[in-house]
């Protein structure tokens, strides 16, 4: 093997050696599918008066369609007042109004709602009212799985029409130089019939799906398809995709009725409408749960291009150049773009691992993580035989056996719905958020704020005072506390009322918005004299 030979081993071997360490690097953040972080009342607590409403703090943002909370007695009877409904304010939380003077018992509230990145999560908690012998309801908090697998087969669909897609744009775009024969022109229309027939069955799939997510009944309910394409975000985003491949439908009737493959330019058109459509997938996806989508999406985007390319490439220059003169130079050429699509799901794929996994335990502990290993294994593998070509083309200058190239790009096809399985799989559960805490000095002492638990949401805000020798101070007419978001809009002032620990305390929902906040806590004491304080507290995302 020449030196050139080596040098290329030793470049694929720590392309795909870092492509697999780089997904077990641990991450900081968790994104991805919501989670209940608490609510009012607290799961399994003792009331000694009801309830006005019961409000649910969700890890992310709900979407406002079709959110759910059920609640009932010890009898079985409901006693909610109205519809839930996602907070005006913050739109973590969703709400429910309860029945006046509810009697004692024990009550149960059955929640589903449907997360930014279009998953459900169900779950019930249960609290007790007064005096009452009755035992608490069993609770408990998980995701949906009824719609899962219906999900799963569609997005499989989608993801082997993008990559026939892929293929074919990257083949005319900037892989295939030559004359376009009329045998050639056949398998092309044969490969974008295909293509676009499952990007089509997709699509049309994915109203029916949604509406199984979102309500969890009829799939066929009409009523329902036509609710979500007017008033949810991601039916209107659907439109968006239906209107590009639409015009990309146009765009590649128009190219081969004119026989205008061979324009290279031409091409740049279906590129940009079929781009397009990749992107409001990845709007679609986790993603669109995520605190970071200026990050998360784009690379989304990336792993979506790059994957579909690299396993649409191998199909499409298999079926193409069959019996072909020029089909090893063209194979060659393919090579660098492969190396390149591979570097992009390298990087975007660790960039969606630090963001969904959460930390290296919950790749061998999980679910999700398990999936990722399996994922981890077909692209080494595939990324393998890859390597194996290319050496053995750039060896004898002659194309590999035809049956290795279809265990690659079957391989490639397993890695597709494996992806489209992950889509479905519940992330890791965030770590509990930690407490803030600060102490302040002032003129006549310190000012000490904690707040509980530092989250969008529902908080615990407990101020105390104490004097230059550490003494805690309770001479004070009225504590206020102003929560002030990053870039000075609009600002909440509560007052914080003393209990029996000698601190003053506030709870609400004030931070309703992630980011840099700014609590200023205002007290006037007994002799009217003013302490004024200022602490910076950041409020991490979903």
């Amino acid at each position: 093997m020449g030196g050139m030979n080596v040098r290329s081993v030793y470049v694929w071997f720590i392309v795909l050696l870092a492509g697999g360490l780089l997904y077990f690097v641990p991450g900081t953040i968790v994104e991805a599918h919501a989670y209940l972080q608490s609510s009012t009342p607290a799961d399994q607590s003792e009331l000694e008066v009801a309830p006005k409403n019961v409000a649910l703090t969700f890890t992310e943002m709900i979407q406002n369609e079709y959110p759910s909370i059920i609640v009932r007695d010890s009898k079985g009877n409901r006693v909610e007042k109205g519809k839930a409904f996602i907070h005006s304010e913050n739109d973590h939380v969703v709400e429910v109004a309860l029945q006046n003077d509810l009697p004692d018992d024990v009550y149960s509230a059955e929640w589903r709602v449907v997360s930014a990145d279009g998953h459900p999560v169900s779950g019930v908690i249960s609290f007790k009212v007064g005096k009452t012998s009755q035992a608490f309801v069993t609770t408990s908090a998980a995701g949906d799985t009824t719609a899962s697998w219906p999900s799963t087969v569609m997005k499989g669909i989608l993801y082997i029409g993008f990559s026939l897609i892929a293929g074919i744009i990257l083949f005319f775009l900037a892989l295939y130089h030559g004359e376009v024969s009329e045998r050639m022109r056949r398998k092309t229309c044969w490969l974008l019939c295909t293509g676009l027939g499952l990007v089509a069955l997709g699509l049309l799939l994915f109203l029916p799906v949604q509406v199984q997510i979102y309500t969890g009944g009829d799939v066929w309910n009409l009523d329902a398809m036509l609710a979500i394409v007017r008033k949810a975000s991601i039916g209107h985003l659907w439109l968006i995709q239906i209107a590009m491949f639409v015009l990309l439908v146009v765009s590649f009737a128009v190219m081969l009725r004119k026989e205008w493959l061979g324009r290279v330019w031409m091409w740049t058109f279906p590129a940009v409408f079929f781009a397009t459509v990749l992107f409001v997938k990845a709007m679609q996806g986790h993603a669109a749960g995520s605190a970071n989508k200026s990050v998360a999406i784009p690379m989304d985007l990336v792993h979506l291009v790059c994957a579909s390319a690299w396993v649409g490439g191998i199909i499409v220059l298999f079926v193409m150049l069959a019996k072909e003169e020029s089909a090893s130079l063209v194979w060659n050429r393919f090579s660098p773009f492969a190396a390149v699509f591979v570097a992009g799901i390298i990087v975007s794929g660790l960039l969606m691992s630090v963001i969904n996994l959460g930390s290296m335990v919950s790749l061998f502990t999980t679910e999700y993580g398990h999936v990722i290993i399996l994922k981890i294994a077909l692209f080494a593998l595939m990324g393998g035989l890859g390597l194996v070509h290319y050496l053995y083309m750039r060896n004898t200058g002659k194309l590999v056996s035809g049956k290795t190239v279809i265990a690659e790009f079957c391989i490639g096809l397993v890695l597709l719905g494996v992806a489209a399985v992950l889509t479905n799989v519940q992330t890791p559960p965030p770590k509990p958020p930690e407490a803030f805490s600060e102490k302040s000095a002032t003129k006549t002492g310190f000012v000490s704020l904690k707040i509980m638990p530092t989250v969008v949401g529902d908080n615990t805000f407990l101020v105390v005072f104490t004097d230059s020798n550490g003494q805690v101070r309770t001479d004070f007419q009225k504590v206020m506390l102003t929560a002030i978001p990053r870039g000075n809009k609009k600002s909440s002032t509560f007052e914080a009322k003393k209990n029996g620990q000698n601190q003053y305390v506030a709870n609400g929902l004030y931070l309703n918005a992630p980011g840099r906040w700014k609590l200023e806590v205002h007290a006037l004491t007994e002799d009217f004299t003013p302490i004024d304080e200022a602490f910076t507290v950041m409020i991490k995302g979903s």
